[in-house]
């Protein structure tokens, strides 16, 4: 299986993405006194038929470009604060909606939560974020979308609705400063060109060149700094009367010192800490005579998050990046056809601080009768230990769809549709001590240039095929009867290659007794795995050139997935609903290391929800229940081996969450609203017995050892442990007055948000609990006559409080050594913790015209 670009690129631009706009309901409310929140009301596509928002039988949020104004909802972070059951990690770029998303970056894994750009899958979650000066709508669908929307939409679907080209000539601008030297300048026309033929060039150019996080060993502060471009065209072509063309192009580089996570627990100055294959950094500070960039032998994050030391600067660009999409809406008799297609093509690579500390050079202290003393020239190992995380992505992907729409006379509506992705990526993992001489020569083994200890490397190829239906039978003018099925098929073929080189790890071969002497060993065979498994197409074999490990994995999964449910409309402003929901996500590959499980199975959720969206003059009301039995989550865990820990990729037996979600509005008098959302959430795991790479021995308060020890290390139960990622509780609030001024109006908008401690692992430990956040933000708007010129003043995290977003971590070493510190007490892990933004503040200027 081989996908081409060329064919990608002509299948998309045939006329290949749903229509639908932003526009008010037509429909007059069943009662006066409705009429302000109604005439707001939005219409969404999120059955792929344009309907009011409260019309939708299941749980919708729906920001419009007006609406993101006014709250100040910037990025997918904002939206997760106003969106109940939504969780986003800034840092890894993940989404989780109810507890479901994706545990991994790996490649060979996929998100569980799909996203798309105008109805096309884009595995970029971020990129649904777009400004909301491009963005027209965003819809996040909670719950299993098993029917319409494609692949992985197990938790959810957030599809993002670009401004369309117009009808009349229109120019728009906007520009923004704040601080931490932060700019940006947009800009779009748009309007016919001739008759039935409307065009749109728009762009944008962003600056911040001060970060979040600060360098104390004297680099440039890092987080949140980022230059770039990004430019978009779009054609609108009526083709006669009943079909209507609809092309876009997009092209963005970005370049940044990116920082999202820091350590807050003390340095672990370990000859070796626990899993590295080099000495370690921080073991320098012990002795005299070490090389150090600025005066930290701490870990400054101990006292401020967001303070690090590092002689790596953080750097990473997006290059390549082109995009192409497009829609074709016919309408025939007795049903409409849709053609909707696009590709996507783009190129990342970054590198990092891996050691954490600004240590440049130190000695190696050797031990009271060490081997090296008694060799003539032999001196004390002089070690390098700048250690880097460099990572390289190619990625290109597409897909094309068919949908065939009834007209929607009568009792019955029906939706049919067929469904093709495909997608190449080549990915690399770079973990390297580029300065240490001796990696680049292994003793027993070719030469390895880079000086990596570890190099993991990927290319994948999938393909995912569908075909789906749904129908939705009026049985009286109240009740309406939905049943949809979709059967999906998901090939993957993986490239994976692996090698490993340590500097002084083996046993008589240490620095301690060596020095200079010490030799960099190849121990890619012990690391390997060179047995069948599930998935293995190929026997492992080892490059003589490069060293490298490379095996060959394929396999394919399929499935049923889709949904049945009622809905009854008692009122006018009254919905009630009920539905079951099948929600399948692909097996996949934990590519790139060559493990003795690489392969997983599916996953599958038999969902259940129930709601309410009840109207109540100037009120508005939703409320969602629902139950989840979910089965075989995909997710990476640490496997014990004699040098390292390795990830494997494990299918939990089963979870069950529940949950009731809140959506309210209220405008009391004209010009106020009052909008509120909050969410409950809980789940219990059952399976057993998985190893917890931060706790080794189940040492920690709550482990759940499980059989006796393999190597003094014990694996765990998760019975009774949470779904990562879930909060049991989560609130947002929003107050809004608008009142007029002169020629235009005033807007007074204030934001609170709050969330409940979370766990990032499926081990709730104390070192995986994510803390509460909490945030406050206000803004202020002026706007003038017509809606042609608005002046924003606003402030972000106005309080400056300090929230987390994830949290990883690694054991600390426990091996007796003369060397090493006493730990402080109670200091089990190192953690790496996801910090969120601080406060911003600036003021936007638009116009348009």
């Amino acid at each position: 299986m081989r996908l081409t670009k060329l064919f990608l690129l002509s299948t998309a631009l045939t006329g290949l993405v749903p229509t639908a706009y932003a526009q008010t309901a037509d429909t007059a409310p069943a009662d006066a006194d409705a009429q302000t929140y109604r005439d707001n009301e939005i219409v969404v596509t999120a059955q792929k038929r344009s309907e009011r928002l409260n019309d939708v039988a299941e749980a919708v949020t729906a920001f419009t470009a007006e609406t993101r104004q006014i709250i100040g909802i910037t990025d997918l972070g904002d939206m997760a604060q106003f969106t109940p059951g939504l969780s986003y990690n800034a840092g890894s770029d993940r989404v989780f909606l109810r507890g479901i998303g994706r545990q991994t970056n790996t490649a060979g894994s996929d998100p569980g939560v799909a996203t798309y750009i105008d109805g096309i899958y884009d595995s970029a979650t971020s990129s649904v974020a777009g400004s909301d000066f491009f963005v027209d709508r965003v819809e996040i669908l909670r719950g299993p979308q098993g029917t319409l929307y494609g692949r992985n939409s197990i938790g959810g679907a957030i599809n993002a609705i670009s401004k369309r080209p117009t009808h009349e000539l229109s120019i728009e601008g906007r520009a923004t400063i704040a601080n931490y030297n932060a700019y940006s300048i947009q800009g779009a026309v748009s309007g016919p060109l001739t008759d039935g033929l409307r065009v749109k060039l728009g762009g944008s150019w962003f600056d911040q060149d001060k970060g979040y996080f600060r360098n104390v060993a004297g680099g440039r502060s890092e987080g949140g700094v980022s230059e770039g471009y990004y430019l978009e065209g779009q054609v609108e072509l009526d083709l006669g009367p009943q079909a209507t063309l609809w092309l876009k192009a997009t092209t963005t580089r970005v370049d940044q010192r990116p920082r999202a996570v820091n350590s807050d627990t003390p340095w672990d100055y370990a000859p070796y800490p626990s899993g590295a294959l080099t000495p370690g950094s921080q073991f320098g500070f012990l002795f005299p005579g070490y090389q150090a960039l600025g005066s930290a032998t701490s870990n400054p994050g101990v006292d401020n998050i967001r303070e690090f030391s590092a002689d790596t600067e953080g750097r990473a660009r997006t290059r390549g990046t082109f995009s192409v999409q497009g829609q074709l809406d016919v309408e025939l008799e007795p049903f409409d056809i849709r053609i909707l297609g696009g590709y996507r093509e783009t190129r990342y690579d970054s590198i990092a601080d891996l050691d954490g500390s600004s240590m440049t050079e130190y000695r190696f202290p050797l031990a009271p009768g060490a081997v090296c003393g008694f060799v003539p020239g032999c001196t004390p190992l002089t070690v390098n230990p700048s250690q880097t995380f460099g990572y390289v992505e190619d990625r290109s992907f597409g897909s094309a769809e068919i949908n065939f729409l009834s007209k929607g006379d009568g009792p019955l509506n029906w939706l049919a549709g067929l469904y093709y992705y495909g997608e190449i990526l080549d990915q690399e993992s770079h973990f390297g001590t580029p300065n240490q001489a001796q990696m680049k020569a292994p003793a027993n083994g070719p030469a390895n240039p880079t000086g990596d200890s570890v190099f993991a490397g990927t290319n994948l190829e999938t393909a995912s095929y569908a075909a789906f239906g749904q129908i939705d039978w009026d049985v009286t003018s109240t009740v309406r009867l939905t049943g949809g099925l979709r059967y999906s098929i998901d090939e993957k073929r993986a490239i994976e290659s692996l090698r490993a080189v340590c500097l002084g790890c083996a046993a008589g071969l240490t620095a301690d007794q060596l020095g200079s002497l010490t030799p960099a060993l190849d121990i890619t065979s012990t690391i390997a795995s060179f047995a069948p498994a599930d998935g293995v197409v190929s026997a492992t074999t080892i490059d003589p050139v490069t060293g490298r490990a490379r095996r060959v994995l394929d396999d394919s999964w399929n499935s049923f997935s889709g949904t049945a449910g009622i809905q009854w409309r008692p009122a006018a402003n009254s919905l009630v609903y009920a539905n079951y929901s099948r929600g399948y996500k692909s097996g996949g590959f934990n590519a790139g290391g060559i493990t003795a499980s690489p392969r997983t199975g599916s996953e599958h959720v038999n969902a259940y929800q129930a709601g309410v969206k009840q109207g109540f003059g100037r009120v508005q009301l939703n409320v969602a229940g629902y139950y989840y039995d979910y089965r075989g989550l995909q997710i990476p865990l640490s496997i014990p081996t004699p040098s390292i820990n390795l990830t494997g990729f494990f299918n939990l037996e089963r979870a069950k969450s529940w949950g009731t979600e809140v959506e309210a509005s209220w405008q009391p008098v004209d010009g106020l609203q009052l909008l509120l959302n909050y969410a409950y959430a809980d789940s219990k795991i059952k399976s057993c017995c998985y190893f917890d790479g931060a706790d080794p021995t189940a040492s920690a308060p709550g482990a759940q050892p499980s059989g006796p020890a393999v190597g003094g290390r014990f694996f765990q139960s998760l019975d009774g442990e949470e779904l990562p990622f879930q909060p049991r509780h989560k609130l947002a609030a929003n107050a809004n007055y608008t009142f007029d001024v002169g020629p235009g109006s005033v807007t007074l908008s204030a934001s609170y948000s709050w969330r409940a401690k979370m766990w990032a692992s499926v081990f709730n430990r104390s070192y995986y609990r994510v803390p509460t956040s909490e945030s406050v933000d206000l803004r202020l708007l002026w706007t003038g006559k017509d809606d042609r010129y608005r002046v924003i003043f606003f402030a972000k995290n106005l309080f400056d409080t300090t929230s987390y977003d994830n949290i990883g971590g690694l054991p600390g070493s426990s091996v007796a050594s003369p060397y090493v510190l006493p730990l402080t007490p109670g200091y089990l892990v190192n953690r790496s913790i996801g910090v969120e933004a601080p406060r911003t503040y600036g003021v936007q200027l638009s116009f348009k015209i």
